[in-house]
């Protein structure tokens, strides 16, 4: 297991799609130990489809694709795999006997799907009081939505985020990454630690339940603010309520842009400067309620800069002055940054079914290091045997009866 703060810490994990699994990805990037529940079809039938996002991985696409899709090993890093059949007898038995040895239970399920299957908090904290048992539906187990379908790409729109985003009211636009999912799942993963902790002091275990619309709405605070102040929020495309200039700018290659941002009148003199005369010498713009009004004039004074720099550099020349100035960086920008480079963001992850790829690494370092340790996501059920051997005492015979009764399994159907 990867070395880090929660190392001790046992989870056991039945998470999907994103928010769920990114929680639990940031629990094992820490050092716990997570233990992934999957069914048999959790990655899909042994048919493969059209199109799938696979990692490269053995030479053969079409044998063992299930385990080289790309979300799937981008999200289960860190984590031990288990395939267990939940509906069957056995496999809930077994389950049962895992939450026994665990610290942490995390699923973000529907409202009503762990009650199901009878493994819901009522159940759970039974067999072991002192279990942080964490649900995360999309909008948690009351009011009248309770047992609405959730996605991220659903609920960030009930979040009021898209109300306004865009560049106009007749133009609300989504951010096409579900911003819903990422800020659950950090928020989880918060509540967890959190959670953890009082039970050091107490002993005793916690039912925690975060909804996926809340913890979106929790990014916005400021928004409801003004609305409440009778100023409802407008789209405002890329300029900024108080800052001026600020938008982003066409750069010399193709299709590359530069952000700027002026937050007062004495970066407007820096950025003025280097953009010449015009810009500089224009009563207009000297601040910034002038700035905002003639932000047109600003914006083509800017753009005849940009255009002919490369945004890199563009980034360094104004920053260089106290201008804040980031370039928009692509996902190949972001693999080669000096930056991140400098600061090994990115970790190389590979195993026996993917080759060797870099993934984004945890934005958190601690005494100054990054953790350690890390290993790629599992195989489907990679780790059956290991864990039942060896947390549950199970001997090889049992275990191997259970795959002979379909419980257990290292394979998708169809």
């Amino acid at each position: 297991m990867p070395d880090g703060p929660l190392r001790g810490v046992r989870v056991l994990d039945f998470t999907h799609v994103w928010a769920g699994p990114l929680c639990s990805r940031t629990l094992g990037d820490l050092g716990a130990e997570v233990i992934k529940v999957e069914a048999a079809w959790a990655r899909g039938t042994a048919t493969p489809p059209a199109a799938s996002p696979f990692t490269s991985g053995a030479s053969n696409p079409n044998d063992d694709h299930w385990n080289r899709q790309g979300v799937t090993n981008k999200l289960n890093r860190n984590k031990l795999g288990i395939c267990v059949d939940s509906k069957r007898d056995e496999g809930r038995d077994v389950l049962m006997q895992l939450v026994r040895e665990c610290d942490v239970v995390v699923e973000n399920f529907s409202a009503r799907a762990m009650k199901s299957m009878g493994l819901d908090w009522s159940v759970l904290s039974a067999i072991n009081p002192a279990i942080i048992y964490v649900a995360m539906p999309g909008f948690g187990h009351s009011g009248p939505y309770k047992d609405y379908v959730a996605y991220g790409t659903v609920v960030e729109p009930m979040c009021g985020l898209t109300s306004f985003m865009g560049y106009g009211p007749d133009e609300p636009r989504v951010t096409a990454t579900a911003v819903p999912d990422p800020s659950a799942g950090m928020a989880a993963a918060t509540a967890i630690v959190t959670a953890l902790s009082r039970r050091d002091r107490d002993g005793k275990g916690r039912y925690v339940e975060l909804s996926l619309q809340e913890a979106a709405i929790a990014l916005f605070g400021e928004y409801f603010l003004l609305e409440q102040m009778g100023e409802t929020p407008q789209p405002s495309g890329n300029t900024h309520p108080d800052y001026s200039p600020c938008g982003v700018y066409p750069a010399s290659g193709q299709d590359d842009w530069l952000a700027i941002s002026v937050r007062d009148d004495d970066e407007w003199r820096r950025l003025a400067a280097v953009l010449g005369p015009a810009a500089q010498d224009d009563g207009r713009f000297s601040d910034r309620d002038g700035r905002a009004r003639h932000h047109d004039v600003i914006d083509e004074h800017i753009s005849a800069w940009t255009r002919v720099r490369d945004k890199a550099s563009a980034m360094a020349e104004l920053q260089a002055v106290g201008v804040a100035a980031g370039a928009v960086n692509r996902t190949s920008d972001l693999l080669a940054d000096p930056q991140n480079c400098a600061r090994d963001y990115f970790v190389e992850l590979h195993a026996p079914h993917m080759n060797s790829m870099q993934y984004a690494g945890l934005p958190v370092r601690i005494n100054g290091k990054r953790a350690e340790g890390w290993h790629a996501a599992p195989r489907l059920g990679e780790h059956n045997r290991e864990v039942l051997t060896g947390l549950l005492g199970m001997d090889d015979a049992e275990v191997d009866a259970l795959y002979d009764a379909g419980v257990l399994t290292e394979h998708p159907p169809g």
